[in-house]
């Protein structure tokens, strides 16, 4: 019974370093589905993380969804003399947060963090994010919790080949987005700008907010991995159309929850108008963009910095 035992506990290291080299040979080929790699994409991922490794401290930075990438418009609070960086990424959940303030806090420095909250994104199991970051990103360590508190094969078996692949495929070293590609246009300092288009409202059935456990406790631990470095930050989640209706006793209960991770901000923006606003029923046009930053930056985000420069 000992003999095999111990035979059962050396073929597990040895079975798991022989998935891993398979995974490394032949996840290229798509002959292995459960290996999603996919370089280049319309939010400028490549782009947005290969320029946050070269520039910092600033003054706030902002993460989460296309909420945040296609919202938080750097030249907005620039022209105000406040210097930001958006880490936003497509689908972003709060797991994918945490892994992104890990990896960048110490060279970004912020002296405000703004953390997009938003409850189509606590409802997400993240696993698409994740697949998208890991195509992205010079394999860490940073990557792993990500990976093993999402528990999905697609996650393991693309961290495995992203790391490889990463690290020492010449098509990923010297990969280059374009600027602007299928609409979309990569504004210095993480931001993406959609061609102006303009959303036509339909009526739309209510949406439920059910919030996963998993994402609701990845949040708990950003707000603490910010207060343990003493980084001040708010939490806020970015209007949609009024076409865009939630059950509204469950997102009560979401935006009261979230309220006790921190200062959070919702309905409490200027009018914005569905059809002159928005280019769909839950992303903000370019005019919807200047018209949602300006009040939030003079009227939460400047007051916000204010109070940090007379501590």
């Amino acid at each position: 019974m000992k003999r095999f035992l111990l035979h059962i506990i050396l073929f597990v290291p040895v079975a798991l370093v022989g998935v891993c080299l398979l995974i490394c040979l032949l996840g290229g080929t798509g002959r292995l589905p459960n290996v999603v790699y996919r370089l280049g994409h319309a939010d400028h991922s490549f782009t947005r993380f290969r320029e946050a490794d070269t520039i910092g401290p600033v003054d706030v930075l902002f993460l989460g969804s296309s909420h945040a990438y296609r919202t938080f418009d750097p030249r907005i609070y620039a022209a105000r003399g406040i210097s930001s960086f958006n880490l936003g990424s497509s689908n972003q959940t709060p797991l994918q947060t945490e892994m992104l303030l890990h990896r960048y806090l110490h060279r970004l420095q912020p002296r405000l963090a703004v953390l997009e909250v938003h409850p189509d994104v606590v409802c997400n199991d993240g696993v698409e994010s994740s697949l998208f970051l890991l195509s992205h990103l010079p394999p860490s360590w940073h990557e792993v919790p990500m990976v093993l508190r999402e528990r999905n094969a697609k996650v393991f078996c693309t961290a495995v080949y992203a790391a490889f692949r990463n690290s020492f495929s010449d098509s990923y070293r010297h990969f280059s987005e374009p600027v602007e590609t299928q609409g979309n246009r990569y504004v210095s300092g993480g931001y993406v700008e959609r061609d102006m288009e303009y959303y036509s409202p339909r009526k739309l059935d209510p949406i439920g907010v059910v919030p996963r456990r998993s994402q609701m406790a990845a949040l708990r631990r950003c707000t603490r991995l910010l207060s343990d470095r003493g980084i001040p930050y708010i939490l806020v989640e970015v209007p949609d159309t009024k076409a865009l209706q939630y059950v509204e006793s469950e997102l009560d209960d979401f935006q009261d929850e979230v309220s006790t991770y921190g200062k959070f901000y919702f309905n409490c923006f200027p009018a914005l108008d569905d059809s002159l606003h928005y280019y769909d029923a839950g992303h903000l046009n370019q005019l919807g963009v200047e018209r949602f930053n300006a009040f939030f930056c003079d009227s939460i985000l400047l007051p916000s910095v204010l109070n940090l420069c007379l501590q």
